[in-house]
């Protein structure tokens, strides 16, 4: 019988690849490895992983000496020379950042990122990105409104009325819908903008109000994410937003384009006109944002406004992260099973392998990547 393990992730996030309930379903087809206190984090201990089937591990690198398939959300995987080939089944950011390759060239390993699962229907249960978009979007509301210093619905009593707060988000993908029916649901107005034409259909079907731009860029095999803009029509972009910005209380922006600098559509203008008090939470933080001011993981204040640099909320909440994403990664580790005798004619398989005995395999990598 083959064997699988699951390592702690090394990082801050809280997170786990697999919960005690996917290591129950995956022990028919694997000998499961865990580290110890690899799900402690997210609320899963070690007695959860044993009693669900698995062997847990004291010495991460005799987990990995013992394993054939390595799993993990982000953590590098310490591979020796001598090693027998390894695959290892990850969620790396490889379209933003090919750093995560270099420790696995020339290693006898192979190498899938569920960063790259294609935007479809049927891949959609193995799709990590929109799993934790979800709940980017969820946690960027809240926290939005934990910030911002006034009430969020009309609220009426003897002292008079307080008007609902006014929301803005940015970028109308899963992270974008979950902010706004989230703040729907708080009684916020809520606005949205999203270069995509066929979002508005979504977005008024929440309640929000969309904000029409003529003129974008659209390519229908883009995978359902944005493409980058022509710079006339980001001009008018970032007037239509300066305009419309000075009345916001919050603004939540999602927008984002693989492989590339996250667009800067809030000006340094727009943000001069906001109100103080007013927050923005930047979820492309980690790809350069979607103003000037953010910094990826910090709090700027400029001029009384607030804002918020994350893209990774979704560590506010580690066990419903970890249940999300143990669900992706079991469905792909089955797929891959399934079919490991026709991996070159698999859709799903073709697009997540990166590396093949640590050489780069991936088409769109390579064509980005000449020197690594």
């Amino acid at each position: 019988m083959r064997t699988l393990g699951l390592i702690r992730e090394d990082n801050e996030l809280k997170v786990v690849a697999l919960t005690p309930m996917n290591v129950d379903s995956l022990k028919e087809a694997f000998l499961v490895n865990v580290e110890t206190g690899a799900g402690e984090a997210s609320g899963f201990t070690d007695d959860s992983y044993e009693q669900a089937g698995a062997t847990i591990f004291r010495d991460r690198e005799d987990l990995i000496r013992d394993s054939e398939l390595i799993v993990t959300y982000s953590s590098l995987v310490e591979i020796a020379d001598d090693q027998e080939p390894k695959i290892i089944i990850a969620c790396y950011p490889v379209r933003n950042d090919y750093s995560f390759l270099i420790p696995y060239k020339h290693k006898r390993v192979d190498l899938f990122s569920l960063d790259l699962v294609p935007r479809s229907t049927y891949a959609q249960s193995m799709d990590p990105l929109t799993s934790l978009a979800s709940l980017n979007g969820y946690q960027a509301a809240i926290s939005s409104f934990w910030h911002f210093e006034s009430v969020i619905p009309l609220i009426s009593g003897a002292g008079g009325t307080l008007k609902p707060a006014k929301v803005l988000v940015l970028g109308a993908g899963i992270a974008g819908l979950q902010a706004i029916a989230t703040a729907k649901r708080m009684g916020a107005i809520v606005y949205a903008f999203d270069i995509r034409r066929d979002t508005k259909s979504e977005v008024e079907s929440l309640g929000a109000i969309f904000i029409e731009i003529d003129g974008a860029d659209e390519i229908k095999e883009n995978g359902g994410y944005a493409m980058e803009q022509r710079r006339e029509f980001n001009i008018k972009v970032n007037e239509t937003i300066e305009s419309v910005i000075k009345d916001m209380d919050v603004v939540i922006t999602t927008a984002r384009v693989p492989g590339k600098e996250a667009p800067k559509l809030i000006s340094d203008k727009a943000v001069a006109g906001m109100k103080k008090g007013s927050v923005i939470v930047d979820l492309a933080s980690d790809t350069g944002g979607n103003s000037n001011y953010t910094v990826d993981g910090e709090q700027v204040l400029y001029d009384g406004i607030l804002i918020i640099g994350e893209s990774k909320f979704f560590k506010r909440t580690p066990k419903s992260a970890s249940t999300l994403l143990g669900n992706n990664f079991q469905k792909f580790i089955e797929h891959l099973v399934k079919n490991n005798d026709n991996l070159l004619n698999d859709e799903i398989i073709q697009e997540t392998f990166v590396m093949q005995q640590g050489e780069i395999v991936n088409e769109k990598i390579l064509k980005e990547v000449n020197d690594l």
